[in-house]
């Protein structure tokens, strides 16, 4: 009755004293139980132990299937430029992730890399897309409780090929008079379509009045039509094209003169020489019919004008 209520530790050292007593009786006995006794210590680590072998028996058994949280959009990307397409995903164990373009594996090459970060992210990056790279890819994520799928579209843009602006043909230098038309001309080959821009003496020309006018066409022909020239018109006229490629100028001279009051010299007096025809008789003032067919009066009068006699010798 009396161990019930000592409790377990002085209990323990009741059964102490006992045993020490027991072996200064008997020592042989002592060295027998010695050899018997095995430490509390050792079998609380044994339990111990086991019961730490059963709990991750009981976490491993538990799996999750892998979960798309986060998965890209559609894209379109220009030829040659640098895309990425970014996800994240969950699961446990964490999931095996793979790619299928229009159903054949994506591997990981020089252009072509996945990339996997902390906390489920990871990335598929394109470093030069190309026009191969088009298409439908499909991520598939997998661990042992599971699979899951997401798919999306990449549309490659064709590389827009871009030229420097140049000239065919250049405006050429002109001078007309005041308030004649004049034509500034060129042709400019370039891609894309370039911008224009025209000055006058370092000034921008204003368009779209009722004097002055540009016009160009798909081929790329230019006119600056100035109607009515005068002379604030004339100078050294610049055209520059300019697009994502490059720029290009040249230079032109346009020259405006007055015109010249020309007057017309006095018509000559019309000096009609004395005629003896029996046909036609001449004068200042015209054709005389009667005369022409009696040419003797005419040939009298003619003799006394101008001091001429009959000579009797004829």
């Amino acid at each position: 009755m009396a161990r019930r209520l000592l409790g377990p530790q002085n209990a323990a050292a009741v059964f102490q004293a006992q045993n020490d007593s027991d072996a200064q009786d008997s020592p042989q006995h002592n060295s027998e139980h010695a050899r018997l006794q095995v430490p509390a210590s050792q079998v609380r680590s044994r339990s111990s132990s086991r019961g730490d072998v059963n709990d991750q028996d009981a976490i491993q058994e538990k799996f999750y299937p892998p979960r798309f949280l986060q998965v890209p959009e559609n894209m379109s990307i220009e030829e040659g430029r640098f895309c990425r397409m970014d996800f994240k995903v969950s699961g446990l164990p964490a999931p095996d992730v793979s790619w299928y373009l229009n159903g054949r594996p994506v591997q990981s090459d020089d252009l072509h890399k996945m990339i996997v970060s902390e906390k489920g992210f990871h990335s598929l990056i394109f470093e030069v897309v190309r026009t191969s790279d088009a298409g439908a890819y499909a991520c598939v994520a997998k661990n042992r409780a599971g699979e899951a799928t997401f798919t999306v579209q990449l549309d490659v843009l064709a590389k827009e090929h871009k030229r420097a602006p140049m000239f065919i043909y250049k405006p050429q230098s002109k001078k007309v008079f005041e308030g004649d038309s004049v034509k500034l001309e060129c042709q400019i080959s370039a891609i894309p379509p370039p911008k224009l821009f025209w000055k006058r003496n370092n000034e921008m020309v204003q368009f779209n009045t009722d004097r002055i006018s540009l016009y160009h066409d798909n081929a790329g022909r230019v006119t600056l039509l100035i109607k009515d020239v005068n002379k604030k018109d004339a100078g050294w006229y610049t055209v520059s094209a300019v697009n994502e490629a490059g720029v290009t100028t040249c230079n032109t001279r346009l020259d405006v003169t007055a015109h010249q009051k020309q007057t017309l010299p006095a018509p000559k007096q019309l000096r009609v020489r004395p005629t003896f025809s029996k046909y036609l008789a001449l004068n200042g003032k015209g054709l005389n019919v009667k005369q022409a067919f009696n040419p003797e009066g005419e040939f009298q009068r003619l003799a006394a004008q101008s001091g001429l006699y009959e000579s009797d010798e004829l």
